[in-house]
This record gives C-alpha cells, structure tokens and sequence, in this order.
C-alpha cells in the first residue's frame, strides 16, 4: 500500500477548506435601490448630471442613474417602489449598456432580475454574463413590448462556472435607448415580479359594419340603423340620413318643363295678336 504524503494531505484539506468556503459564501441577496439604502432618486433622466455608480454589499452598478416614481414609465408600477437603475440615450452621458461588477467573494453562481422597455416601440435586450473575460452565459429578451403596453422581461443567467459580471444593453446598436433595471436578485432565480401586471386585454376581432334601410323615397329624410357588432363596448346605434333626388330627370319632370314651354309661348301669342 502506498503512502500518503503529509504535503499530499494538507493540499487536500486545503482544497477541501477552500470549496466549503466558497459554498458557504454563496448567500442569496437581493438589490432593489430601494430606501432606506439609496435615497429616493429623481422622476427624471436628466435630472441628474451624470451616470451613478451604486455600489451594494453583492454587487457594483455602473453606466445608468437611479430614478424615483419614473414620470411617463407606468411599466415601473410593477417593480418595487420608488426606485430602479436605468439608462437612456437623453440622459446625461448615460452608457448604452448597464454593467454590474460582482463581488468575487459572493461566489455568485445566478444573477436574475426584471428589465423593463422603456421606448414606446417593441425592443430585443441582450444579458451576458461572464466569468473574468469568459462569456458563461447569456439570455436575450426578443421584442420586449413598448413601455406604456407593460413591456418587460425577466432576466436569469446561471453559470456553475461562477459570475464576476454582467452587461446589459438593447440589441443591435440603436441610436436610442431607454431602459431599467430592478430587483436584481443574486444566487437566487426572480420567477415574477413583485407587483405583476393583470394580463393584456385581448379585443375580439371587429365584424363589418352591417346595416338596414327604412325604405323612404328619394328625397325624403330616412333613419339607417348600424350595427357595429358585439366588440367590448357593445357599439350600435343609428343615423340620420338623407336621400338626394335622383341626378337624372324622371320621364313626367320632361313633361312638366315642356309643357310649361308651351304655356309661355302660347301667352307670347296672345300678347301679340292683341297689339
């Protein structure tokens, strides 16, 4: 049998200290930029002069500003209030893409969290993350709806291989952007929103407009009844129309005039044979 060196052993337990270690500093956290730990931001992009750096015990921010109650972003209603963490192309030299640097002694193995479109078009975001230079995963969010229809998508990249970083940024290289970040949840998985949103109101499709005539004469003013359908609001009603007289005269409307032709011509005559 052969024997174990004393050297062979002590690296052993070391590697062994060091895994328990690292498992052990995998805590779950969660950053929301919330008070009391970030005050209460701006409503606006440009009320503040520059990209924040928010640093957290899990985690680093960088390249966006925190905002409080969001003017013009009802989207935000469903994350936790006041605040998030975003950027956009009218801030003040706000970055494209938002960064998050994490602690390396977290050992952090998932970043998940909620973004949120804040252009009023549809939008693809693009979520990598890496180890050190190492691209370990990667998540993208396609046509993310427009902010005022509650556009957002929810983030979850997990790597066994660890996380030192993750970017965020639209996809492509748009020359405009607008979008936010919030309840970043770290070696835990975001399933939903705090605050989820009721679903999209799907409307039935719009039958074509169907409708009657009372059969009034030409001319005579005559009640046409609509029926739009049965779409939400139950649209029917009715409307006031009036025929106009036929372009083309009628047979008698020739008699008529012809026959007050002769009428005139004939009181010519008489006019002239009595002087």
């Amino acid at each position: 049998m052969k024997s174990i060196s004393k050297n062979t052993v002590a690296a052993a337990l070391v590697a062994i200290a060091g895994t328990a270690a690292s498992q052990a500093s995998a805590i779950p956290a969660l950053v929301t930029f919330d008070p009391p730990a970030l005050a209460q931001g701006p409503n606006i992009y440009v009320a503040v002069p520059g990209p924040q750096t928010i640093t957290t015990a899990p985690a680093t921010f960088s390249g966006g500003v925190v905002l409080g109650f969001a003017t013009f972003f009802p989207a935000i209603s469903f994350a936790t209030p006041p605040n998030v963490y975003g950027s956009a192309d009218f801030g003040n030299n706000l970055a494209r893409a938002l960064s998050i640097a994490v602690d390396p002694a977290s050992a952090t193995t998932e970043v998940s969290f909620a973004l949120f479109n804040g252009e009023t078009f549809n939008q693809s975001y693009v979520a990598d993350a890496f180890n050190g230079t190492s691209l370990v995963a990667s998540q993208t969010l396609t046509n993310v709806a427009p902010n005022f229809n509650s556009g957002y998508g929810l983030i979850d990249l997990i790597s066994a291989a660890g996380i030192t970083s993750v970017t965020i940024a639209p996809s492509g290289t748009p020359a405009a952007w607008d979008f936010v970040i919030d309840t970043v949840a770290f070696n835990q998985s975001l399933t939903s929103l705090p605050n989820p949103p009721p679903p999209p109101v799907v409307q039935p499709p719009t039958p074509p407009v169907r409708g009657h005539r009372h059969g009034h004469a030409p001319g005579e003013t005559e009640l046409v009844e609509v029926d739009f359908g049965d779409d939400v609001n139950d649209i029917r009603g009715s409307v006031l129309v009036v025929t106009p007289p036929n372009a083309v005269p009628e047979p008698q409307t020739y008699m008529l005039v012809l026959g007050g032709v002769l009428l005139l011509a004939g009181l010519r005559r008489k006019r002239a044979s009595c002087s």
